[in-house]
């Protein structure tokens, strides 16, 4: 796949790079230049670099690092993002700490145009680069950050891929043009923590509210909780809404809300799971609230709603630390039923009690329905029911 000269505009798979803390102006010339030809060293080192035929790369030195565009498959740019840290780790590991190379990295699939500079070499513009670049800017030390184009396709690829690629949360690039981030991480690669600057912070539940009232009818819900760790207190939530159109137009996307009370710094902590009737993963779109005790994301239906079309259903699940023992929900949209399950185990150490709550003035009362309770390996069911539930009605679980 070589480079044809007279060609003006290519696709490719960017890796883009940068030195942390290399623009510090109490870092010395000498060092800085040290850690450039370091990093350059160990790129050079990597199989993918050593593997990929020479004129099937575009290579562009940045000052602070470097950008690679690989001609042959998405795949390249991550390989090399995941071998390249223990190259300098290996480097590290006998320096002192002003000699330490630390990076971030970001990837994106697009677009460039190979333009000659004043000097005729050849070049390299246009949005593919730039949007890598622009992801990468938006990362801390260790970070390997993917644009949502570049981590769908690479997830698309394998199993192993969905598990190391996890969508991060929204952030806000030029001309307020907000993307989903996604980052990379596992043994020895990448940085498990949120990237520090650039989220996009703004929730969207009150104006979907506002909207699913207009649009949407729940003839049925069911919350399921099971109790998986009783020490811990781990608990799996699991919520199935059985959703109806009764606007015009299609319903293309849901927003998911989550209060946890337990601190969970990303919502990748909390194992979630969204998928369709047919067991169809409803992927995220957008992750606009990610703070430690709350969260807000949005998933795409496979295929959008239309009016009136009955059999239409999405699930949530998730795990969280419950140690206050309760579980409260506030239904914000009409239903003509909902059914509660409550799953825990037989030894008689948790007694599950159901409260409705006033969100007038939070008062809270026993509830008078009572539960059917079913026993099923070692474990009880509890399930309550009720028919015709109207928004701003909230109930609630203590055990």
């Amino acid at each position: 796949m070589a480079l044809n000269t007279d060609l003006k505009l290519i696709h490719a798979h960017f890796f883009f790079i940068d030195v942390v803390g290399l623009s510090d102006p109490v870092m010395s010339t000498k060092t800085q230049i040290k850690k450039i030809e370091v990093l350059n060293k160990c790129i050079s080192l990597c199989e993918v670099y050593k593997t990929t035929p020479q004129d099937a790369m575009l290579v562009l030195p940045t000052g602070d690092g470097m950008a690679i565009g690989f001609l042959q498959g998405p795949e390249l740019p991550l390989k090399l993002a995941i071998e390249l840290p223990q190259r300098l780790a290996e480097y590290n590991r006998s320096k002192i700490p002003s000699e330490i190379i630390r990076v971030r990295t970001g990837l994106h699939s697009g677009n460039v145009f190979v333009v000659n500079d004043i000097k005729n070499n050849k070049n390299i513009w246009g949005p593919g680069i730039i949007l890598a670049r622009r992801v990468m800017d938006f990362g801390d030390e260790g970070h390997i950050l993917l644009s949502p184009r570049m981590a769908e396709d690479l997830r698309e690829l394998s199993d192993e891929y969905k598990m190391i690629i996890k969508p991060v949360h929204d952030f806000t690039i030029k001309h307020n043009q907000t993307i989903l981030i996604y980052s990379a991480y596992g043994k020895g690669f990448g940085n498990p923590k949120p990237p520090t600057k650039g989220a996009a912070l703004r929730s969207k539940m009150g104006e979907e509210i506002i909207k699913r009232q207009k649009t949407t009818l729940y003839p049925f819900i069911e919350v399921f909780l099971t109790i998986k760790d009783p020490k811990a207190m781990l608990v799996h939530h699991k919520r199935t809404y059985e959703i109806k159109n009764i606007s015009d137009e299609p319903i293309y996307t849901v927003l998911h809300g989550i209060a946890c009370d337990v601190e969970k710094y990303s919502l990748n902590d909390l194992n979630v799971r969204v998928y369709d009737e047919e067991n169809r993963e409803l992927k995220i779109s957008s992750i606009s609230v990610d703070e430690p005790t709350q969260k807000e994301f949005t998933t795409n239906f496979n295929r959008p709603i239309l009016k009136d079309e009955s059999g239409r259903y999405y699930i949530l699940e998730y795990e969280v630390e419950e140690p206050e023992r309760y579980f409260e929900n506030a239904f914000l949209i009409d239903s003509k039923k909902i059914v509660i399950k409550f799953k825990y185990p037989g030894d008689n150490s948790i007694n599950p009690v159901f409260y409705e709550i006033k969100q007038e003035t939070e008062e809270k009362k026993q509830s008078k329905i009572q539960p059917q309770i079913r026993k099923e390996d070692g474990y009880f069911i509890a399930r309550w029911a009720k028919q015709g539930i109207t928004k701003g009605q909230t109930f609630r679980i203590e055990w």
